[in-house]
């Protein structure tokens, strides 16, 4: 199995942590958040958690219905955490790089000029209250992408 899979059904990257995440909070976040002109998406979720297992179909439902209304304006992507009772640094690691502080975690980014910004994070959010900050933060993505066009030769 690879560490990236993407489900093209649900419109949602799934990556196994650690997998291919840099080790680093600046690395791993210039990684998610390459493009301007996108809001990213980003739940951090974990092996046993059962609010993880709640929101998991209603988080791919938003990603499914958001990626139909504005394709290539926003990327859904689940960082799914290894996590045993017995062994529990694949954990800590992602709050280290990630600066979660529990799970699930969602949070909201777009490239600026000064590298990724992060606009959003909350534990635990309803789906309304995420698609709402997704929602108004695409016409700041689009600002950030208008503004790289104008800087560039």
């Amino acid at each position: 199995m690879s560490n990236t899979q993407t489900f093209t059904e649900s419109s949602l990257e799934i990556i196994h942590f650690p997998g291919s995440l840099k080790r680093s909070p600046s690395d791993a976040f210039s990684q998610l958040v390459s493009e301007y002109g996108i809001v990213y998406v980003t739940s951090v979720t974990r092996e046993g958690c059962s609010g993880c297992q709640e929101q998991k179909p209603l988080f791919e439902a938003l990603a499914a219905k958001m990626v139909q209304e504005n394709a290539r304006k926003v990327k859904f992507r689940r960082i799914h955490v290894n996590y045993q009772e017995n062994d529990k640094r694949d954990s800590w690691e992602s709050k280290r790089i990630l600066g979660h502080g529990a799970y699930p975690t969602y949070m909201v980014h777009v490239k600026s000029h000064v590298g990724p910004l992060e606009v959003y994070r909350s534990v635990y959010p309803s789906m309304e209250e995420l698609e709402k900050h997704i929602k108004d933060n695409l016409e700041l993505a689009e600002f950030y992408k208008l503004e790289a066009e104008k800087a560039s030769p």
